[in-house]
């Protein structure tokens, strides 16, 4: 099969195995489902972000219209099930559904997505930001004090975004603060993404946390500012950490298992993201291969009657119960393996 046909496949396969029995909840945490009441107590909010993004990958690549009305009506779900907004007490979950929204107002033009964008980029500049640290912008509401990557890089992306459209400066020199800050606290010397600093409140880095969407992220917002400055200290750094992340997070050719969480089952589809936006600046094999070859262990463990259920570990076939983070991993490596195909 064809990676596109892979892709279209891992499409269906998410409904085929997560679909709720309710419009409300739309898609089961987890499969099995053998508890609904239990298993659905947590609104995952930003995993539905990427399931947007995901879809929009999906319209990008077979330009149906059908493909583009399923990713604004997931994103018209998880705002309304938000209380008809993006603000929310986690700072990250805003970011990346505000990504999700740029890149919905991209292929609609539609302004309302836009707005969102800029009221979530507007908020977390009026109440995200502190010195605490010497910088950078706090995880979540209730913890200001704890900063960390998922919040910091996405939010220099989105400014970037913001400021190609719009060429106000304040956008640029935020990204260029912000990135001044996340590169001097938490990237080591050899491009490695650490996770986050003072979440205990004592000024420590958490470097037990090793996750693969940290180096996905700083390589995505390594990329936006290369293309506005044609600095290549950028896409030198972005190649950098996507070495040190082959070279530290994976074994035989596939990320290692990153934790049983659910949160955790979406980090390897993120890194997938920006890692094969990388390659549209740089064209490099190594990268390339370690997407068609770690994709294939992936499709090959998850075939299931026809579909392809996908685990926590693609190196083996998945077992338990599952998170649909997982799901929209594969979804988006086998979308980012398409990509590469064309």
């Amino acid at each position: 099969m064809k990676w596109s046909e892979y892709a279209n496949l891992a499409q269906l396969s998410l409904e085929k195995f997560y679909l709720a029995d309710t419009k409300e909840q739309f898609l089961n945490n987890f499969y099995p489902t053998e508890n609904p009441e239990e298993d659905n107590k947590v609104f995952n909010y930003w995993w539905l972000a990427h399931l947007v993004e995901v879809r929009l990958d999906a319209y990008l690549r077979t330009k149906k219209q059908a493909d583009l009305e399923i990713a604004e009506n997931t994103y018209l779900h998880n705002k309304n099930r938000n209380g008809g907004t993006l603000i929310h007490d986690f700072y990250d979950d805003m970011l990346w559904n505000a990504l999700a929204a740029y890149r919905l107002y991209k292929e609609t033009g539609k302004p309302i997505y836009l707005e969102d964008a800029q009221l979530v980029w507007q908020d977390l500049v009026d109440t995200g930001w502190n010195n605490i640290m010497g910088g950078g912008f706090a995880w979540r509401r209730p913890q200001m004090y704890y900063k960390n990557t998922p919040v910091n890089a996405p939010f220099i992306i989105l400014s970037c975004w913001l400021y190609n459209e719009f060429n106000e400066t304040k956008y640029l020199e935020w990204a260029m603060k912000t990135y001044e800050w996340q590169t001097k606290v938490l990237v080591r010397e050899d491009g490695f993404v650490e996770d986050g600093i003072n979440r205990l409140e004592d000024g420590a880095i958490d470097y037990e946390w090793k996750f693969t969407y940290n180096q996905g992220v700083y390589i995505g917002a390594n990329l936006e500012l290369y293309r506005i400055t044609k600095d290549a200290k950028y896409l030198d750094t972005a190649n950098k950490t996507a070495d040190i992340s082959l070279k530290e997070l994976t074994e035989d050719g596939i990320f290692k298992d990153e934790g049983s969480g659910g949160d955790e089952g979406l980090f390897k589809g993120i890194f997938y993201r920006y890692f094969t936006d990388l390659m549209e600046e740089t064209a490099n094999k190594t990268y390339r291969n370690f997407v068609f070859n770690s994709c294939q262990v992936l499709v090959d463990n998850a075939k299931l009657d026809g579909y392809l259920l996908m685990g926590m570990n693609w190196k083996e076939n998945p077992s338990g119960k599952i998170p649909y983070s997982a799901e929209l991993s594969g979804m988006i490596a086998l979308e980012m393996a398409a990509k590469l195909e064309r």
